[in-house]
């Protein structure tokens, strides 16, 4: 018992990764639009009436991009976590399948 414990203090452990990169996802993804927003008003201002225009003005903004880049991480962060969190479900798993294996293997060999 104390070593399935011990893999669930494993599982539980990566939940405070995952919750902060998961925020940091939708973080990045609100930030775009606020600059886009921001961006599509200077567009506005600076002359360009139609949402095509803006939208266009707003995309080349460097400080979208560099936007776009920061919500691209994010979420290789979120996958990295995501797959070490399988990985450690995976381990579990064979260990879960060998114990119950040697616990048969025990029933049927008498030992």
């Amino acid at each position: 018992m104390e070593i399935e414990e011990s893999w669930m203090d494993k599982i539980r452990n990566f939940s405070a990764g995952l919750r902060e990169a998961e925020e940091n996802v939708h973080r990045w993804d609100a930030e775009i639009k606020k600059i886009l927003a921001l961006k599509k008003t200077e567009a506005l201002g600076d002359g360009c009436k139609t949402s095509a225009s803006q939208e266009r003005y707003a995309e080349v903004q460097p400080e979208v991009y560099q936007a776009r880049i920061n919500f691209a991480k994010a979420k290789g962060h979120l996958a990295a976590v995501r797959c070490q969190l399988k990985a450690i479900e995976i381990g579990f798993e064979e260990w879960r399948t060998r114990v119950v294996t040697a616990r048969e293997e025990r029933k049927r060999y008498g030992a």
